[in-house]
């Protein structure tokens, strides 16, 4: 699979590979960056989020087991023939393969969903699964409003909501969700734009 963003050798990293919320990382790039564009913003959605889908591999991890323990509760001994027993080897292996891929791709969605921020552009790079992904990206110049919505009490207690930034002309507007501190990250980034348009004039 081909890396969306690599994070290059430095001898002392600024955030970890798990990062959520990254002001000024120096441990990360990614494709089309620029010799001269440093990243000034890293998000990805806050780690709560990543509880749904991990509850749900658990039950249906468990699932089997609950199923047995009811059948023997009930005196239920269908699994004693060999066709029967070779019958549910090959059925539980194909079910937890499916699970661990289910698992596997919510991790990688999560992980390569991210949203930059440099001193030049806002760069989303969206991850659907293990060969599409796409990237967008705008100047910041062309930023002309931001943004987010925080509401429920999870969002409010573990500080993290929906991040939209309005572009200017036909170009699409972009959007961050779950991402921690969308204060914080609203008021940096049209910090960033404020500069950028006033070094247009």
């Amino acid at each position: 699979m081909k890396d969306i963003f690599v994070a290059p050798k430095q001898n002392k990293p600024h955030s970890h590979t798990f990062s959520t919320f990254s002001h000024y990382p120096k441990d990360v790039s990614f494709q089309t960056q620029k010799e001269n564009e440093s990243i000034i913003l890293f998000l990805r959605s806050h780690l709560i989020t990543n509880l749904s889908w991990i509850f749900i591999a658990s039950i249906l991890i468990m699932l089997p087991l609950i199923i047995l323990i009811l059948l023997s509760s009930f005196e239920l001994d269908f699994l004693s023939t060999p066709a029967a027993g070779r019958f549910t080897v090959v059925f539980t292996l194909l079910y937890y393969l499916l699970i661990f891929s289910y698992v596997f791709l919510s991790f990688l969605r999560w992980f390569y969903n991210v949203f930059i921020v440099t001193s030049q552009r806002v760069v989303d790079i969206d991850y659907s699964d293990i060969v599409i992904h796409n990237i967008a990206l705008t100047n910041l110049t062309h930023v002309q409003d931001v943004n987010y919505t925080q509401s429920g009490f999870i969002p409010t207690f573990f500080n993290y909501g929906d991040l939209f930034i309005q572009t200017a002309g036909d170009e699409r507007n972009f959007e961050a969700l779950s991402v921690p501190k969308p204060r914080e990250a609203t008021h940096i980034i049209g910090d960033l734009t404020g500069k950028s348009h006033l070094n247009l004039k």
